[in-house]
C-alpha cells in the first residue's frame, strides 16, 4: 500500500508540475502554408478544376461555380503578406499569401447579394485543426437600399483574428460561429463603396473538423471585390515537448 500511495503522490506531483508549466510547454509558433495557384499568372483567371500542390498535403483540386456576371483572378495583396496572429498560447505565422478573388460587375438594384462557391478538395482527410480559411475584401453599404457581402463555411471554426499588415483603413471582420457553420462579414457599414466598410482585412479561421474538402460560399454585392483561400499547418498530435500520459507513467513505474 505504501508503494502504491507513493506512486500516486509522485504521479500527482508530476501532473501538477506539468499543469503549472503548461503555458510554456505547449506554446508554439505554427507556420501556415497558403495554397499557391501558380503557374496561373497574377491578375488572370484561374482555370476551373485546376490542381495545385500544397506542401504537406499534396494535390488540391479547386472547383468553383460562378455566374457569368463575375470576373475572377489570382490576386496577391502586399498588405496581407508576412502575417502573424495569436490564438491562446500559439502564434500562427505566414510569409506568402494570395487569394482567389472575384468582382461582381453587374447585379440587381436595390442591392441583392449574388452567390458563388469555391471548393478545395484534398487527396485525403486532413486532421481537425490543420486546415485554415482566409477571407478578405467583404463589403457592406447603406447605398442603393443597403446590403452586405458574406462568406459562409459549413464547418466548425475558430476565428484567429484579422491581419492587415499596417495598411488600411479596413472594417474589422465580424465572425459569427454556430454548430457546424460560421459566417464572416464586415462589421461596419456606410454610404458608397468606400473604406473601411467596403473592405475587410484578411480574417483567418481554423477549421476544427477533420475534412476532405472545404467549400467557401460567398454572397456578394454588386461592385464588391472579395477573395478567399485555404492554408495548412502541419499536424503533430504528440509534439516532443508535450508529456503524454504514457510518458508520465513510464517515469514512475
Amino acid at each position: 500500500m505504501r508503494s502504491i500511495a507513493r506512486t500516486v503522490v509522485l504521479f500527482t506531483a508530476a501532473l501538477t508540475s506539468f499543469a503549472a508549466g503548461t503555458g510554456a510547454a505547449i506554446a508554439a509558433t505554427l507556420p501556415i502554408t497558403w495554397l499557391s495557384m501558380a503557374p496561373t499568372p497574377f491578375g488572370t483567371s484561374v482555370p476551373n478544376n485546376s490542381v495545385f500542390n500544397l506542401p504537406g498535403v499534396g494535390n488540391v483540386t479547386v472547383t468553383y461555380s460562378i455566374p457569368g456576371t463575375f470576373t475572377d483572378s489570382r490576386l496577391q495583396n502586399a498588405c496581407l503578406q508576412n502575417g502573424s496572429l495569436v490564438l491562446g498560447p500559439d502564434t500562427y505565422t505566414w510569409t506568402s499569401h494570395e487569394l482567389f478573388a472575384t468582382v461582381l460587375n453587374t447585379g440587381p438594384d436595390p442591392l441583392v447579394p449574388v452567390q458563388w462557391t469555391i471548393t478545395y478538395t484534398f487527396p485525403s482527410t486532413l486532421p481537425a485543426g490543420s486546415v485554415f480559411v482566409g477571407i478578405a475584401g467583404l463589403g457592406a453599404t447603406t447605398s442603393f437600399g443597403g446590403g452586405t457581402s458574406t462568406a459562409t463555411v459549413n464547418q466548425n471554426g475558430t476565428f484567429l483574428g484579422d491581419w492587415s499588415g499596417g495598411c488600411g483603413p479596413w472594417g474589422p471582420t465580424q465572425f459569427t460561429g454556430g454548430v457546424g457553420t460560421f459566417q464572416m462579414q464586415n462589421s461596419l457599414t456606410g454610404a458608397g463603396g468606400a473604406d473601411p466598410w467596403w473592405n475587410t482585412p484578411l480574417g483567418v479561421v481554423r477549421i476544427n473538423d477533420a475534412v476532405s474538402s472545404v467549400t467557401l460560399i460567398f454572397n456578394q454585392l454588386r461592385g464588391d471585390g472579395v477573395g478567399g483561400n485555404i492554408g495548412y499547418v502541419r499536424y503533430d498530435p504528440t509534439p516532443a515537448t508535450t508529456p503524454t500520459w504514457g510518458r508520465l507513467k513510464s517515469i514512475y513505474r
